[in-house]
């Protein structure tokens, strides 16, 4: 028996963040992992994901960009992290963990592995602890389709993994994951079908984004198909057949299932702490990542407890080994970023109208629709009356709808700033909808490149922003001011009143912002359309005033002036009149 400080149940991006940070404050910590130390995310969903979507991006050939992918993930080895995890202090046990008491784990060691600290011959050892982290991860989940336990069939991570291109290839799916897989082959020479039982793709987002995204995968060479799921899957000499409940049959090489993920808890003895765990339930945890129900001192960080994103499980993890250590922090879930990082990409953050947000916790629970990877999340959906995951103090989450979609009407209304409906039942804030086109913004225009649109929302209460949807060329980047602003509460009066660079997208959120504010229908910028002026004043490009008159003014020639010779009380030097009459050129202060 070997005892500990902290023992942390898994080696993904948060049980590795705690063990280091934990270790660091003087800890004594185990680290139990049966799998890859690091996590799915580095070695099979994000870092490859991306690592092949940039590749395809540079028009590279498959097997150059199947080659980067095996650098960026270390060719599957897992030996440097496991040796930082050594330098850093953590015992690093690969195996399994089973709680058998409060206060006792019992690992069996994966073949081939050695004993752990104070363990003996036997394949099993018992660790005690005074705190225990549960960070386990999610696993996939197979659809309810008949027969598809016979044909050849790929997880999200055996795709990534996989030196093979098929032909023909068939996504289910049209979440993040699938969306970001559907153009990934497709632009490599995949003949894809991408499936989503939805009417639209990203269905845990506002409409707009899955339309844009539909029309750029399409563009890609992907056939969609919405509205209808998957019934039954039949072997084929060529590879399968797959029936859609509407009578479509659609053949393929393989089968790629991106439609649905759960945290992973069987077996982890959970019942000896008190709780009671359904498959696909996430843990009950309070704003401390403390889980609720077990007495104290067990926590849990990343995908078991609902929040889908690696960047989400970091977060938690910092706040698990803050409270270990000592140090009291509760976690804030209201600006998690969500992405897609397709082109164009997609980039949600906070509360949206029709979609569903808790008002004490975080994140979209255990099927929430985030990612193709154990720490970047689950890809089937939920309803927005799932009760489970963080909450506020000592009390678990909730979840509950904002508000409803706008009308078809509604959404028509580009840039037009208008008010979602109460939330259901009274709770929630009303939110106020704005809109921009990143077309009209000056780096659109450079690009030519009108696929992208974003809204902002608005706590119609207390003029704060409360969550922001963008898509369009590296979203990400230019959209994490409004993850701030939402973070700190910043006055949207205030957020209005920021200066964006030009010519970036940022113009967009600008544009939005002031729409938020009540500023944007200024009288100058309605006289100007309504003059029709050219080319600048239809891409909102902001000049000084006098700058502004001068590019109105009428242009005189030279000759046409007449200018009266008139005598001077004084002699002037020639030399002088002639230095006084060469052209003089900008300085280096007048910068336009």
């Amino acid at each position: 028996m070997a005892a500990f400080d902290v023992v942390v149940l898994g080696g993904g991006t948060a049980g590795v963040h705690v063990a280091t940070e934990v270790a660091g404050g003087g800890k004594t910590v185990a680290l139990v992992e049966a799998g890859l130390i690091g996590g799915e995310s580095a070695y099979l969903a994000c870092l490859p994901s991306n690592s092949l979507l940039l590749s395809a991006s540079r028009g590279e050939p498959w097997e150059d960009a199947v080659a980067r992918r095996a650098e960026v993930t270390g060719g599957l080895d897992d030996s440097a992290a496991a040796q930082r995890l050594n330098r850093a202090g953590v015992q690093v046990i690969r195996g399994t963990g089973r709680i058998t008491a409060p206060g006792t784990v019992e690992v069996t060691r994966a073949q081939g592995a050695s004993a752990a600290a104070g363990g003996t011959g036997s394949r099993t050892t018992t660790l005690t602890y005074s705190d225990l982290v549960i960070a386990t991860g999610c696993e996939p989940v197979a659809p309810p389709i008949e027969g598809l336990s016979d044909i050849p069939a790929w997880t999200t991570a055996q795709s990534l993994s996989s030196p093979d291109l098929p032909r023909r290839l068939i996504v289910l799916g049209g979440g993040p994951a699938g969306c970001e897989l559907t153009q990934m082959y497709a632009s490599f020479g995949s003949q894809v079908t991408l499936v989503e039982a939805e009417p639209r793709l990203l269905p845990g987002e506002p409409a707009f984004a899955g339309e844009i995204l539909a029309v750029a995968l399409r563009q890609a060479g992907a056939d969609i198909r919405l509205g209808s799921r998957a019934t039954k899957a039949e072997r084929t000499a060529d590879g399968l057949t797959l029936a859609l409940e509407d009578g479509t049959r659609i053949d393929a090489a393989r089968l790629l299932l991106a439609s649905g993920r759960r945290p992973r808890l069987g077996g982890l003895g959970l019942d000896v702490l008190g709780l009671e765990v359904t498959p696909g339930m996430a843990l009950p945890t309070t704003t401390r990542c403390e889980v609720a129900g077990t007495g104290g001192r067990v926590w849990a960080a990343g995908d078991v407890t609902g929040t889908t994103h690696t960047h989400a499980s970091h977060y938690q993890a910092d706040v698990v080994a803050a409270n270990i250590l000592g140090r009291h922090r509760e976690a804030d879930y209201s600006a998690i970023p969500r992405c897609v990082f397709t082109t164009p990409s997609v980039f949600a953050v906070g509360a949206i109208p029709g979609g569903a947000e808790e008002t004490t916790g975080a994140g979209e629970g255990a099927d929430g629709d985030h990612g193709p990877d154990a720490d970047h999340g689950p890809d089937a959906d939920h309803g927005p009356d799932a009760d489970h995951g963080p909450g506020n103090g000592g009390r678990t989450r909730r979840m509950l709808r904002i508000a409803r979609a706008p009308s078809a009407e509604a959404a028509s209304a580009e840039g037009a700033a208008e008010a979602s409906p109460v939330a259901q039942g009274g709770a929630g804030p009303r939110l106020v909808t704005a809109r921009a086109r990143l077309g009209d913004t000056a780096r659109g225009y450079l690009g030519q490149d009108d696929l992208g649109r974003l809204e902002l929302y608005a706590d119609a209460g207390t003029g704060m922003l409360a969550g922001a949807v963008a898509v369009g060329p590296d979203a990400a980047s230019w959209m994490s001011e409004v993850t701030l602003a939402i973070r700190a509460k910043i006055p949207v009066a205030v957020l209005a009143d920021v200066v964006h660079a030009f010519p970036t997208y940022g113009e967009a959120l600008q544009t939005a912002l002031r729409e938020l504010a009540g500023t944007g229908g200024s009288p100058a910028r309605a006289a100007q359309q309504e003059k029709g002026t050219g080319t600048l004043s239809e891409l909102d490009i902001e000049t000084p005033e006098g700058d502004a008159i001068e590019q109105h003014q009428e242009v005189i020639a030279d000759e046409a002036v007449a200018s009266p010779r008139r005598e001077v009380p004084f002699d002037v030097n020639e030399a002088d009149a002639a230095e006084q009459e060469r052209a003089v050129g900008f300085d280096d202060d007048d910068y336009r």
